[in-house]
C-alpha cells in the first residue's frame, strides 16, 4: 500500500475517532452538568414533605437517619425564612455556602429551583419552598463525590484506547494488503508466463477474498476459453492437413475422367461416356457437399450461433422439414415415404407442448442431415416419431433398411480418415461422403444440452434398419 493511501486511511480514522470522542464527553456533560429532571425534583419534593410533617429540626434529623442507609450520598440541608435567618440545620453547625443563599428562591409553594444533577456524583443544590405561615425554604446541597476527576479520565482512557485500537486496526489492514497485493504480482506473473492454473487462495471472509474468488472465478473463465480455443485450433489445423489429401483424390478422378473422355470419348461407346460422366457429376456433387459442410462446421461454434437461442416449436418444425424431404424424395424420383407420428401431449394446442430451446436454423440443419441419412439406407420408408420422457422431449427416426455394422455406429459422429462409397444402393442414393453429416448431427445435439443414440432396430420389425434417438431438454412455457 502506497503511502499517500495509507495517510488517507489514517486520516480518515483519526477524524472519525475524534467525532465518537466528541459524543462521549458530550454525553459525560450532559449526565454530570445538566439540571434535574422530575426524578430528582420527586427527591427534593419528598425531602420537604418529610420536614414539613415535623418540627423542622426533627424533620431535617429524620431526613439524614434515611439517608445513612446510603451514605453514598451526603447532604446538608438547611432551613431559612425570607431574610435568610437559619431556622434548623443538618449537620447543625453546617453552614449554607453563599452563592446558595443569593439565588433567587421560588414564589410558588413545593416549586423547586435546582441545580445540578442529584445522583452525577457532582455537585448539585436545589431550594424548595416550604407550605407554611411564612415564607421558608429547604435549602439542599449535595457537595458530591470526587467523581469527577475519574470521568475525566475514563474520557481520556477512552480516546487513547480508541486511537491505539484504530493505529493497530491500520497497522493489520497494512500488513493483509501488502501480502494481498504480494500475491496478486506473483498470480498475474505466473498467468503472464503461461501458468493460467495459477489462483488465489482466499475465503469469503473478507471483501477482499471475495474479490480473489471473483478473479478466480474469471481466470477459469480465460482458461476454458484459451483451451478450446486451442483445441479448436488444432482439430481445423489437422482438419486441413487431412483435407489436402482429402480433395487431392476428387481433384485426381476429376482429372482422369476429364483427359480420359477428351482423349477417347469420340471412340468410347454410349454407356461407357455415362459412366463416366457419372464419375464426374458425383464428384462434383461430393465437393459441392464438401465445401457446405465444412463451412458449417467451422461457423457451429461461433458465438453468433449461440446468441440466437429461443423457444422452437419442434412439432411445427418437424412438419415442415418432412414435408420438405417428402418433396425432395419426389424431385429425385425416389419412392421413400416419411411417416411422421407426434404424441399428443406434444402438439401445440396440449398443455406444455413441443417446445425446445435453440436455434431454429440449426435445428433445421439437424433434421435434413438426418432425414437425408436415413433415406440414404432406407427401402421404402422412414419413420419420426416425436413423444415427452419426463422432463425431455424425445425424437426417434428409423427405417426399414439393412441397418448399420458395427463399425458404422461406432464411427457415427466422427469424421472418417477416408472417403466412402456407398455401396448396395440404388444408384439414385449412392453417393461419396467423408461423414460430415454425422459430425454436424452430433455438434447440434450436444450444443442443444441433448444427447443421441444410434443403433438398429429389431430384425423382425416393421423398421429394422438404423434407429437414431435424439434427446432434447424440454422448454416450458
Amino acid at each position: 500500500m502506497s503511502r499517500s493511501l495509507w495517510l488517507r486511511f489514517f486520516a480518515i480514522s483519526v477524524f472519525f475517532a475524534l467525532l465518537l470522542s466528541l459524543f462521549y464527553l458530550w454525553m459525560i456533560r450532559e449526565v454530570t452538568t445538566r439540571p434535574g429532571d422530575e426524578v430528582q425534583r420527586s427527591m427534593y419534593l419528598f425531602i420537604a414533605r418529610i420536614v414539613e410533617g415535623h418540627d423542622y429540626a426533627e424533620g431535617l434529623r429524620l431526613v439524614q437517619t434515611y439517608r445513612s442507609e446510603s451514605p453514598a450520598i451526603p447532604l446538608e440541608m438547611w432551613i431559612v425564612n425570607a431574610d435568610n435567618q437559619i431556622l434548623a440545620s443538618s449537620p447543625a453547625d453546617a453552614i449554607p455556602p453563599a452563592a446558595l443563599l443569593q439565588r433567587t428562591k421560588p414564589g410558588v409553594i413545593h416549586e423547586v429551583v435546582a441545580r445540578g444533577r442529584f445522583f452525577s456524583g457532582t455537585a448539585a443544590s436545589a431550594i424548595v419552598r416550604l407550605q407554611s405561615d411564612r415564607p421558608s425554604y429547604l435549602l439542599i446541597h449535595n457537595p458530591g463525590t470526587p467523581a469527577r476527576g475519574a470521568f475525566f479520565t475514563m474520557a481520556t482512557l477512552f480516546v487513547v484506547t480508541l486511537v491505539t485500537a484504530i493505529l493497530l486496526g491500520l497497522l493489520l489492514l497494512t500488513l493483509y494488503l501488502r501480502m494481498r497485493s504480494a500475491e496478486a504480482r506473483k498470480v498475474i506473473q505466473d498467468m503472464e508466463a503461461g501458468n493460467l492454473s495459477a489462483r488465489f487462495t482466499s475465503g469469503r471472509l473478507d471483501a477482499i477474498g471475495g474479490l480473489m474468488q471473483h478473479f478466480n472465478a474469471m481466470a477459469n473463465e480465460i482458461q476454458r476459453l484459451v483451451l478450446q480455443l486451442q483445441a479448436i485450433e488444432k482439430t481445423r489445423r489437422e482438419l486441413l492437413q487431412e483435407l489436402g489429401h482429402d480433395l487431392r483424390t476428387p481433384l485426381t478422378s476429376l482429372r482422369t475422367a476429364i483427359d480420359t473422355l477428351s482423349v477417347h470419348g469420340d471412340a468410347m461407346e454410349q454407356q461407357e461416356r455415362e459412366e463416366f460422366f457419372t464419375v464426374v457429376s458425383n464428384e462434383l456433387d461430393y465437393f459441392t457437399k464438401l465445401i457446405d459442410d465444412l463451412f458449417f462446421i467451422a461457423n457451429i461454434d461461433e458465438p453468433r450461433y449461440r446468441n440466437q437461442a429461443s423457444s422452437v416449436d419442434l412439432c411445427d418444425l418437424l412438419k415442415a422439414e418432412t414435408g420438405h424431404a417428402a418433396h425432395m424424395q419426389q424431385q429425385a424420383d425416389q419412392s421413400i415415404e416419411f411417416v411422421l407420428e407426434i404424441d399428443a401431449d406434444c402438439e401445440q394446442g396440449s398443455q406444455q407442448g413441443g417446445f425446445i430451446t435453440g436455434d431454429t436454423y440449426l435445428i433445421s440443419r439437424l433434421l435434413r442431415n438426418v432425414f437425408e441419412n436415413a433415406a440414404r439406407y432406407a427401402q421404402s420408408r422412414v419413420r419420426i416419431r416425436l413423444y415427452a420422457i419426463d422432463t425431455m422431449l424425445a425424437l426417434s427416426i428409423e427405417d426399414d433398411g439393412p441397418g448399420l455394422s458395427a463399425d458404422a455406429m461406432f464411427r457415427f459422429g466422427q469424421r472418417r480418415d477416408t472417403r466412402l462409397l456407398f455401396q448396395g444402393l440404388p444408384s439414385r442414393q449412392a453417393g461419396i461422403s467423408l461423414g460430415l453429416g454425422s459430425v454436424i448431427i452430433k455438434s447440434i445435439v450436444e450444443l442443444h444440452g441433448g444427447h443421441y443414440e444410434i443403433a438398429n432396430g429389431e430384425a423382425r420389425s416393421e423398421y429394422p434398419g438404423a434407429r437414431l434417438n435424439l434427446t432434447f431438454p424440454r422448454r416450458y412455457s
